[in-house]
């Protein structure tokens, strides 16, 4: 008999918990309170899982400092077909006859340091219809100058490589 049901001490049938005559013969039922099941307990980690977890979290904000502390890094990637660009040294990128260089060989003097939020596309002119020219990797810095429509050209090692969108760059 489950815990929801009683049985009638004159007629042996079985009745709600809660009711107060049987069903089967009217006979009334004593009053007994109500056992409710005690709330089962909520899974708690283990202590050394829990200790692995914030170990873990530990070690990567100390990584994402240690990483974010350091100079940026000038790299960029050769032009490749669009489907596998990959990253290179920009110092020698910049002198390499592989990588084409925007018809205007020189930033002005007006160049002001930028930064690269993300994986940044380099264009060979002002439209991302514009053939891939390079990618700047998370933290690569490029003298940019002539923002017009939303592009800067920037340049690397004193030669103009293309074209990047504005809000990709920050201000170094």
């Amino acid at each position: 008999m489950g815990k929801t049901y009683r049985e009638c001490p004159a007629c042996g049938k079985h009745a709600l918990s809660i009711a107060t005559r049987c069903p089967g013969c009217g006979h009334e039922l004593l009053s007994q309170p109500v056992r409710r099941q005690a709330p089962q307990q909520t899974a708690r980690p283990h202590p050394l899982a829990l200790a692995g977890f914030i170990l873990a979290a530990v070690g990567l904000v100390a990584l994402l400092v240690l990483r974010g502390s350091r100079s940026p890094e000038v790299t960029a990637s050769v032009a490749l077909p669009a489907e596998a660009p990959m990253a290179v040294d920009t110092a020698h990128a910049a002198a390499s006859p592989v990588m084409p260089v925007v018809s205007d060989s020189a930033p002005s003097a007006e160049a002001v340091a930028r930064v690269a939020r993300t994986w940044t596309k380099v264009h060979a002119r002002r439209s991302v219809q514009g053939d891939l020219v390079a990618v700047l990797l998370p933290g690569d810095t490029v003298l940019a100058d002539s923002l017009k429509g939303g592009w800067w050209r920037v340049a690397l090692e004193g030669r103009v490589i293309g074209y990047v969108s504005a809000p990709t760059l920050l201000r170094d």
